[in-house]
């Protein structure tokens, strides 16, 4: 799609609102196969992206004392947010924490299983833009950050929200000027549509093919909010979202195979 990197509306949103789009079941053909595991994406995570501007006192940069540099105030406020809500832990439906257990082991081998289970049992916090000040000689008395916040398949988000506020209350000088948002969302791990392909991948690679979420999120949220089974799966390489990014001929040979599969498979 054309902006689903971005989570903009000239793309599935429109399809669905407009009623273009009728399906019993949906496969999206995102690569989701890494360094030699196989995987179909059952769950992707919901986010918080939020846009954070500091005010202060301007002054010369010879005597700063005298002025309130912005930029250490919002930093200071990214660390309170990371420190007090980065930390916490989520309240997670028992349904999810299969899919957790299956995450973790996919995810493990590339970043330790310690990390890998706190992406999913913590929100994630990634300060995506800071900008601010003038000139290296003076204190600057504006500052502006983006920060990307992620959170498990069925958190509430909103309620989240309301915590990052109370969290960046005690923070003098920081206004949140901008928020969107979004619920993570989840296909049952036993689900037929989820059996169908995970065990014809299976049949094709003859190795394990873990059933995980996502650590981010796509077209997935408005398909199943739609009502729409669908999950995330396609062969590929590891040079996904890399420079150079490419797919092999045996790839594109297998992805062909399942996808042609899946019709004959049971989904009821």
């Amino acid at each position: 799609m054309s902006d689903e990197e971005v989570g903009g509306d000239a793309r599935l949103p429109a399809l669905l609102e407009g009623n273009k789009l009728a399906a019993d079941a949906c496969v999206i053909g995102e690569p989701t196969c890494e360094e030699g595991r196989h995987s179909v994406t059952v769950a992707d995570r919901g986010s918080i992206w939020l846009t954070l501007e500091a005010t202060g006192d301007a002054a010369h940069g010879s005597r700063p004392v005298l002025g309130e540099n912005v930029i250490d105030r919002l930093y200071r406020a990214i660390e309170t947010l990371r420190n007090r809500f980065g930390t916490r832990k989520l309240d997670l439906d028992s349904t999810v924490q299969p899919i957790l257990d299956e995450s973790v082991a996919f995810y493990a081998p590339m970043m330790g299983e310690t990390e890998a289970r706190s992406l999913f049992t913590s929100p994630s916090i990634n300060l995506g833009t800071i900008e601010g000040g003038e000139a290296i000689n003076s204190v600057p008395q504006t500052a502006r950050a983006e920060i990307d916040i992620r959170l498990t398949a069925g958190v509430e988000t909103s309620e989240m929200l309301a915590e990052i506020r109370d969290c960046l209350t005690d923070c003098v000088g920081i206004t949140i000027t901008n928020v969107s948002w979004s619920v993570g969302t989840v296909e049952p791990i036993d689900s037929p549509l989820v059996e169908a392909v995970a065990s014809t991948a299976e049949e094709l690679t003859g190795e394990r093919v873990f059933r995980r979420s996502a650590t981010g999120g796509g077209d997935t949220k408005n398909l199943r909010n739609a009502g729409i089974p669908m999950v995330e799966f396609a062969f590929g390489t590891d040079t996904v979202h890399a420079v150079d990014e490419y797919i092999t001929t045996q790839a594109l040979v297998d992805n062909s195979v399942l996808y042609s599969s899946l019709p004959q498979a049971p989904l009821e």
